[in-house]
């Protein structure tokens, strides 16, 4: 049986992240079984609603609530670790809609494109790390760091071992864990107005650069700094 599940309407301009390991025929391989979420260590993956049309109740991920931890657990020397062999979502597809990976960091960062959930684009404009030399928050959590991730773009050296944070898209597989982890939005930024209100580690570390960052760009932009672009179906 599969628990409380979370639905979103999907447009037909919109793009898909789905777990690693989705197939490009995925719409037509996947079954709906609802397996790849009950064996979800961290339950971050959700279904499209009936407003998806031909995707109705397949499953996505969204980074912004949950993202893909690609079944690793940090232990206490804050080093990742694979929970098992395999993914799970994909050892237990009983379709091959989503196709068995290996659970290592090498053979994640080499995923062929066809089969990653999407890849992340920075905005540095956006970006704490680049605009104010405070943050990276990306790099520090990506699952594969120092691979998807850099401390800096190639050949760029940085004062005082600063961070600027650089996506590889050769490595991102698109788990969306650099978009759940940044602190570029809105909730952040307002937190400095809310003097009543105990912040979070967030807001108390980041919310007076993010306030001042977002009264700089406007309203018209895209948040956070770092998002993670799917498939297209």
């Amino acid at each position: 049986m599969i628990g409380a599940v979370t639905f979103l309407p999907l447009r037909r301009s919109e793009t898909v992240l789905r777990p690693p390991g989705a197939t490009p025929d995925f719409p037509a391989r996947c079954i709906r079984c609802g397996r790849c979420a009950e064996a979800c260590p961290y339950d971050s993956i959700r279904f499209l609603g009936i407003a998806s049309g031909i995707l109705v109740h397949t499953p996505y991920i969204d980074p912004l609530q949950t993202p893909c931890y690609l079944c690793q657990e940090r232990g206490h020397d804050g080093k990742n670790r694979p929970v098992s062999k395999f993914l799970r979502c994909g050892e237990v597809c009983p379709t091959g809609a989503l196709q068995r990976i290996v659970n290592d960091k090498e053979t994640l960062s080499m995923v062929p494109k066809r089969l990653k959930s999407g890849t992340a684009v920075l905005d540095r404009r956006l970006c704490l790390a680049w605009q104010y030399n405070f943050c990276g928050e990306c790099y520090f959590n990506c699952p594969l760091k120092d691979k998807a991730i850099l401390a800096c773009p190639p050949g760029v050296h940085t004062v005082a071992g600063g961070i600027r944070p650089y996506v590889d898209p050769v490595y991102c597989i698109g788990c969306g864990m650099c978009t759940y982890v940044c602190p570029v939005r809105k909730n952040v930024a307002e937190s400095v107005m809310l003097r009543d209100m105990k912040p979070n580690f967030f807001e108390e570390r980041y919310g007076a650069l993010v306030h001042k960052l977002l009264v700089r760009s406007g309203d018209l932009v895209n948040l956070p700094a770092i998002r993670v672009t799917g498939k297209s179906y």
